[in-house]
C-alpha cells in the first residue's frame, strides 16, 4: 500500500488535515482533509511549507515560525503540539490543533515531519461562549453581593429609624389610655387598642425584615452542631408556648452537623414554630422531628398532626409575605418560612413538604454532609 494511500485512509478515519514535510526532498504532501476542512484541493494547488506558514494568521505565525526553529535545532524535541488561526479559502480563519512528530537521522537532523491538524473552531466558540458567560456571571454575583449588602444596610436604617417612631407612637397611647381612661368610653379604649396592637404588628414586621435581609449570609465559621441539643434549647426558649398548647414533642435520634450554627438555629425556630401555630381545634398538637441518611446529605423532617396545606400552596408559602389564613386566625407575619428558605439555600440544601388538608403536614430539609 502506498504511503499515500494510507494517509488518506488515515485522514477519512480521522477527518484529521494530514500532512507530510519531507525535508530532505523539500517536497510537502497535504492529504484530503485540507480540502474537506478548509477548502484546498491538493490537485490544483503545490503545497509547500512556505504556502503553509502563509496560511497561519499573522498574529499566530511569528510565535509558530519561533517554535518550528526551536524544534529543528534542538534534538530533544520530538513531539509538537500548537494551537493556532489557518486561514481557509472563503477568506475566513478556522482554529486548529496542529500535532506533529519530528523525525532525525543519527545526526539529530530533522529528515521528515507527519502532522495532522484538528478544527477546532466549534470547540473555541463554545469556549468563548462560555467565558462570556462566566464574566456575565461574575458580574451578577458581584451585583448581587453588593446589592445584599445595600440592602442589609437598608434594612437595619429601615428598621432603627422606623421603630423609634413607633416606639413613641406605643409610649403616646399607654399615656393616652392611663391618664384619660376614666373619660373614654368603651370604643375609644377599643380604637387604641386597636392602634396599640397594630404597631406592635409593625414592629415584628420590620424586626422579621431585617432577619430576613440577614438571613443566607454565611458570615460565621462552620462548626460541630448537635441538632438534637438545638431542639432542646428550642423547647426550653419555648416552654410556655409548648406548656400552654400542651405539644407533644417526640424527637428521634437526630445528626451531629458540620454547619452554621447560629442560622440552623433559626432554621428549627421557624419550622418548629409553624408545626406549632397550625394546629387543629380539639386536638391535642403533636410534633415529631427525625432525621435520614441520605446519601450527601441528612434529610431532616418535622411532622406535625396540624391543618394541612393544599398542594397549590406547597410553593407559595416560601415567599416572603404570602400568607394562607387572616391574622385573626393565626398570627405572625408571613416571614418565617422564606427566612427558613434562604438559610437552608444558602448551606446547599433544599427545603420541601408533604400535606393533606386536616391531616398535618411534613416539612422536610437537607443539611449537607460536606
Amino acid at each position: 500500500m502506498e504511503a499515500n494511500e494510507r494517509f488518506e485512509i488515515v485522514t477519512e478515519a480521522t477527518n484529521d488535515a494530514i500532512w507530510d514535510y519531507d525535508l530532505v526532498k523539500d517536497q510537502l504532501f497535504w492529504g484530503k482533509g485540507f480540502y474537506t476542512l478548509f477548502g484546498y484541493n491538493p490537485e490544483e494547488i503545490k503545497p509547500s511549507f512556505e504556502l503553509l506558514l502563509s496560511l497561519i494568521h499573522e498574529e499566530d505565525r511569528e510565535h509558530i515560525v519561533s517554535q518550528v526553529d526551536k524544534y529543528m535545532s534542538d534534538p530533544r524535541q520530538k513531539d509538537w503540539y500548537e494551537e493556532y488561526r489557518f486561514l481557509k479559502t472563503d477568506g475566513s480563519y478556522a482554529f486548529v490543533v496542529d500535532r506533529a512528530k519530528f523525525l532525525r537521522n543519527t545526526k539529530g537532523q530533522v529528515t521528515r515531519v507527519i502532522g495532522a491538524m484538528t478544527d477546532i473552531t466549534e470547540r473555541k466558540s463554545f469556549e468563548k461562549e462560555l467565558l462570556k458567560l462566566n464574566e456575565s456571571l461574575k458580574l451578577h454575583a458581584h451585583e448581587l453581593e453588593t446589592s445584599n449588602e445595600q440592602l442589609e444596610q437598608f434594612a437595619f436604617i429601615a428598621s432603627h429609624d422606623l421603630q423609634e417612631p413607633l416606639r413613641m407612637i406605643t409610649s403616646f397611647l399607654d399615656q393616652l389610655k392611663r391618664k384619660y381612661q376614666d373619660q373614654f368610653d368603651d370604643r375609644a379604649l377599643q380604637y387604641i387598642h386597636f392602634a396599640t396592637d397594630g404597631a406592635k404588628r409593625m414592629k415584628q414586621i420590620i424586626l422579621d425584615l431585617l432577619e430576613y435581609s440577614r438571613a443566607g449570609r454565611l458570615t460565621e465559621q462552620l462548626e460541630k452542631v448537635n441538632l438534637n441539643s438545638l431542639l432542646e434549647d428550642y423547647q426550653i426558649l419555648r416552654n410556655r408556648l409548648i406548656t400552654e398548647k400542651g405539644v407533644k414533642i417526640n424527637m428521634g435520634t437526630l445528626p451531629v452537623v458540620e454547619t452554621y450554627k447560629a442560622p440552623m438555629l433559626q432554621t428549627l425556630h421557624c419550622l418548629m414554630d409553624n408545626a406549632i401555630k397550625y394546629t387543629k381545634e380539639g386536638v391535642r398538637p403533636e410534633v415529631s422531628v427525625d432525621s435520614e441518611d441520605a446519601g450527601d446529605f441528612w434529610k431532616i423532617s418535622i411532622a406535625d398532626n396540624g391543618i394541612g396545606i393544599e398542594p397549590e400552596f406547597f410553593e407559595k408559602i416560601f415567599v416572603i409575605f404570602q400568607r394562607l389564613h387572616n391574622r385573626e386566625e393565626y398570627s405572625g407575619t408571613g416571614i418565617g418560612l422564606s427566612i427558613a428558605k434562604k438559610h437552608i439555600d444558602s448551606w446547599g440544601g433544599k427545603i420541601w413538604l408533604e400535606s393533606e388538608p386536616g391531616k398535618g403536614s411534613i416539612f422536610y430539609f437537607t443539611i449537607p454532609k460536606s
